[in-house]
């Protein structure tokens, strides 16, 4: 038995899958929401529109018709039979009456086989319109109200008109014995209600600019709602993202410490040891060793803070205690770079809600960022500034340095990125990672030449 096995091609050798390009959240709903709610709400503008005008109009054309038909029926027989002369005379005079109401244009008058008897056209009069089927309803005893615009109609009792907006034309079939009987004939009427006409316009211009300002509020709010919602899914992403980099400099620093704590201690001893056996002026090599040594132990211990989130406690923290003993741990530095340290916040009596151990470490970063600025001597300044709000403590660390370029200064307190040829990009991360932990603030502000700021704001205690 023979048969076909259907084999499936593997890809091609150096394809490449197209990647998918990102869903951009915003831009589909501004573009969908848009469109929509402007759809809604033309079509909405539209029907209550076409419904006022349609109302309106109906109103006018029923209340004419009631009116028309009181007066018409008075002397009915006597308009449509009798002599010719008395027809006439009797048509002339109910057809002046008529005209006399406001906005009516014109009058016509017919016998029951739609012939026309009277009109202010007197070229129609004598006329039979059997190709007329409101005039052709109208005789079989049935009323009816039309309302339309003039321009654009063809009907053949419609050329004299003027093109003057929305008419009115009720056909009233006239019947003998108050409304009983045969019909006699059909009074045509033709009304222009041009202060009802101005009650449109306004009642349509009001119901377009609501729709339109409502749909503006509908589509401002659901934008507004949408971009909360993306900025939060992108803060959730981001902080997502944080706890994968987080787990994995977790693992990263545990395995740091444990291989080269060790071997680091014993390289530490054996430089110490050796620094000690050597005359003095032969001392620099060991003791570049030992700094240098200092230098990978603290990469380590930034590594642990920075991924491992220690439980802790806030409590009352003398900050000018803390900023004191910091100083006191660079001085050698401060003084080696010729550093003025200024702002007295050892003095001042600066209290936060913190953790005392995390506080410091947090300050450690952000002052030996301010020392490596200031390579070649500058200004030191702690000092507290007012709060965004009464009950929060705002400390701003202030150094002469460089300052960082405009176009980096959001970025550097990203993991991993830093400017200086040895460094991990992790001091900040810590310092702010930390602050935050409080429920407080760190910001950076900073201008090329002039220093850059630093400010810490906590709770105060």
């Amino acid at each position: 038995m023979t048969g076909t096995i259907g084999v499936v091609a593997p890809p091609l050798a150096g394809a490449t899958e197209m990647p998918k390009r990102a869903f951009n959240l915003r831009l589909w709903f501004a573009v969908c929401a848009l469109g929509t709610i402007a759809a809604v709400s033309t079509m909405s503008a539209y029907a209550v529109t076409d419904f006022l005008t349609t109302s309106l109009l109906e109103r006018e054309a029923e209340v004419s018709q009631e009116f028309m038909e009181s007066i018409i029926r008075v002397d009915g027989a006597a308009m449509f039979g009798g002599e010719t002369s008395q027809q006439e005379q009797s048509l002339s005079y109910y057809a002046s009456h008529i005209m006399s109401m406001p906005g009516i244009i014109r009058v016509n008058i017919y016998s029951a086989d739609r012939r026309m008897l009277w009109s202010n056209e007197k070229q129609l009069i004598g006329q039979v319109y059997n190709d007329n089927q409101e005039l052709v309803a109208a005789s079989k005893g049935q009323r009816v109200t039309e309302i339309g615009s003039v321009s654009g109609d063809t009907k053949a009792e419609h050329v004299a008109l003027a093109e003057t907006g929305h008419f009115v034309e009720a056909y009233i079939p006239i019947r003998e014995d108050r409304g009983q009987g045969k019909v006699l004939g059909i009074v045509e009427i033709y009304k222009l209600p041009q202060s009802l006409d101005a009650t449109i316009r306004s009642a349509t211009a009001i119901v377009w600019f609501a729709a339109a300002l409502s749909a503006l509020l509908l589509y401002s709010s659901l934008y507004w709602i949408v971009q909360r919602g993306a900025l939060l899914i992108e803060r959730q992403q981001d902080n997502i993202g944080r706890m994968e980099a987080f787990a994995a400099i977790g693992q990263m620093a545990s395995a740091v410490a444990h291989s080269l704590r060790n071997p680091m201690a014993s390289i530490r001893s054996s430089a110490e040891l050796w620094h000690s056996g050597l005359p003095p002026d032969e001392r620099w090599a060991a003791a570049e060793v030992i700094a240098e040594v200092d230098r990978m132990d603290g990469y380590v211990r930034d590594l642990l803070a920075y991924a491992r989130a220690e439980p802790y406690q806030l409590q009352a923290v003398d900050f000018a205690k803390v900023a004191g003993r910091v100083i006191g741990k660079y001085a050698q530095a401060i003084k080696r770079y010729r550093i003025e340290v200024a702002g007295g916040i050892e003095a001042a009596p600066v209290r936060v809600m913190a953790d005392e151990m995390l506080l410091e470490q947090a300050l450690n970063s952000i002052v030996t960022n301010a020392i490596e600025a200031m390579p070649t001597g500058g200004r030191l300044d702690l000092s507290v500034v007012p709060a965004t709000e009464a009950d929060r403590v705002r400390i701003a660390v202030v150094d002469s340095g460089a300052g960082i370029p405009g176009e980096i200064i959001d970025r550097v307190a990203h993991s991993y990125f830093t400017t200086k040829a040895r460094g991990l990009g992790l001091g900040l991360v810590l310092a702010k990672g930390i602050i935050e932990r409080f429920g407080g603030q760190l910001t950076i502000a900073s201008q090329p030449g002039a220093g850059t700021t630093v400010a810490i704001e906590l709770r105060s205690a």
